[in-house]
């Protein structure tokens, strides 16, 4: 999980890694869905708060 202090709150963010799934992934609430190789991650913008799962998530993958 990430953690993070914003100046109004704290955020507790836990990861989820699913490795099986039925049908096909799809967006909500109007954001992009892309597959990335998990080298590329940090290519991506994201908030502060995303950015420690970035290794996490390399290494899983």
């Amino acid at each position: 999980f990430a953690s993070h202090a914003y100046p109004e709150f704290h955020l507790l963010m836990p990861l989820f890694v699913c490795r099986k799934w039925q049908g096909v992934p799809a967006p909500r609430e109007g954001q992009e869905l892309a597959w990335v190789a998990p080298r590329r991650l940090s290519d991506y913008p994201m908030p502060p708060a995303d950015l420690p799962l970035v290794p996490v998530l390399r290494d899983l993958l």
